[in-house]
C-alpha cells in the first residue's frame, strides 16, 4: 500500500485558491478529510489522482515524485460520490470491467471477482443491474469495482452521502472492516463530521482550501487549533465566548455579565483579546445561582432520547449545552452555567 505525500502544493481557480498544502498520509492508514461544502476537499483527492494537475509543489508516492505521472501510473482507485456505475452492466460486469479493459484472461477475472464478491458480501447480487439494486448494494458494487484492482490507494469521495441515516452508519462499520482487514491506504473525503470523525485514524480539516488541523480524531475534537475549527468540529459545535484577559488573569465577557479567574488553566494565553470556547458537555448546570457562572434563558428544548440540547439566551450571546437523558428544564426556564475550566479553550483573536 502507498505513502502518499503533497508538498508546497498549490492549485488556483478563478475565483479560489488552494494551497500551499503539505500533507503526508501513511501506508495501511484510513485517513480522513473534513470540511464545508466547497472547501477543496475533492480538489485535493484529484490532486492526489492525478486527475488535476497542480499549478505548483509536488505529489509523492513511496518516495517518488508522482507529480506528472497519470492516473493509471500511480495505481490508485477512486469511488465517487454518484457511484459511476454502467447501468446497462450487471453487478458482476460492473466488477469486472478494469479487470477486462486490462486483458485478464477470464479464468482470473472469474478469480478475482469472486475474491472480492466474498469479501464484501455480494454473491447474490452480481446479476442484478444497478436499478435493481437497493443504495448499499450499489455502493458495495462500487467498491467491488476498485477493490478487484487491488490499488496501492483507495480515494472515497462522499461515498455514502447518498445513503438513508441507518445505512450509512452499517456502510462506516463496513468500510474500516474492510480497510482494517485488508490493511489497505483509504483517503476518506466527507462532509459529514460524524462519520468523517468515527472511521478515520487521522484527520485533515480543510477550510478555504487550506489544511487548517491534521491530527486523531480525539485530538481536534479536544484541541482545535483555530476558532474555525472549533466551530466545525462537534454536533453542536463549540461555543464560542468574546472577550478579554487582563493583567490579573480574570477573563471579561465582551456581551454580558460573566468573568472567571483562568490563572489555574495550562498553557492560558496572555492579557488581551480572546475568545473563549466551550463545548456543549463541558457546562455545570444548576438552578440556582452557581461562582463562577452566570445566567441564561432556555429558549428552545431539542429532546434527542439519549440526551438534550438546550438552547439558551445569555443576554446578546446564543449558545447550546447538552445534557445527559431527559431534561429537567423547559422553555422560558432561567438557569445558571458553570464552564468545567479543565475543558476551556482560548483562542487568540
Amino acid at each position: 500500500m502507498a505513502n502518499i505525500s503533497l508538498r508546497g502544493v498549490v492549485k488556483r481557480y478563478p475565483n479560489f485558491t488552494i494551497g500551499p498544502i503539505d500533507l503526508d498520509i501513511k501506508s495501511n492508514e484510513f485517513f480522513g478529510i473534513f470540511g464545508p461544502p466547497s472547501c477543496g476537499k475533492t480538489s485535493i483527492l484529484k490532486i492526489i489522482l492525478g486527475l488535476v494537475q497542480p499549478d505548483e509543489g509536488r505529489v509523492m508516492i513511496d518516495g517518488f515524485d508522482a507529480t506528472n505521472f497519470s492516473p493509471e501510473e500511480r495505481n490508485m482507485a477512486m469511488v465517487f460520490q454518484n457511484l459511476a456505475l454502467f447501468p446497462h452492466l450487471n453487478g458482476y460486469d460492473n466488477i469486472s470491467f478494469p479487470l477486462i479493459e486490462r486483458g485478464f484472461d477470464k479464468a482470473k477475472v472469474q478469480v478475482e471477482v469472486d475474491r472480492v464478491s466474498k469479501v464484501l458480501h455480494i454473491d447474490h447480487i452480481l446479476h442484478k443491474v444497478p436499478a435493481q439494486m437497493s443504495g448499499g448494494e450499489r455502493q458495495r458494487i462500487a467498491l467491488g469495482r476498485a477493490f478487484v484492482r487491488e490499488p496501492g490507494a483507495f480515494l472515497l469521495d462522499e461515498p455514502i452521502a447518498a445513503l438513508d441515516a441507518r445505512l450509512r452508519e452499517e456502510m462506516r462499520v463496513e468500510l474500516k472492516r474492510l480497510q482494517s482487514e485488508g490493511n489497505h491506504t483509504f483517503i476518506y473525503v466527507s462532509h459529514d463530521e460524524e462519520e468523517v470523525m468515527s472511521v478515520a485514524d487521522r484527520l485533515a480539516i480543510v477550510v478555504d482550501g487550506k489544511i487548517i488541523q491534521v491530527d486523531v480524531p480525539e485530538k481536534i475534537y479536544d484541541a482545535p487549533v483555530d476558532v474555525r475549527v472549533a466551530h466545525l468540529i462537534g454536533s453542536p459545535p463549540m461555543n464560542l465566548i468574546q472577550g478579554t484577559i487582563d493583567q490579573s488573569d480574570v477573563f471579561f465577557a465582551n456581551d454580558f455579565n460573566f468573568s472567571i479567574n483562568v490563572s489555574s488553566i495550562p498553557n492560558k494565553p496572555i492579557a488581551g483579546a480572546v475568545t473563549m470556547g466551550i463545548r456543549p458537555e463541558n457546562f455545570d448546570v444548576s438552578s440556582q445561582v452557581t461562582k463562577d457562572g452566570f445566567e441564561a434563558t432556555v429558549v428552545a428544548v431539542e429532546p434527542l432520547g439519549g440526551h438534550t440540547i438546550l438552547d439558551l439566551h445569555a443576554s446578546q450571546q446564543t449558545m447550546k449545552v447538552r445534557l445527559s437523558g431527559q431534561s429537567q428544564f423547559t422553555e422560558g426556564s432561567r438557569l445558571y452555567l458553570q464552564p468545567d475550566l479543565s475543558h476551556v479553550h482560548f483562542f487568540r483573536d
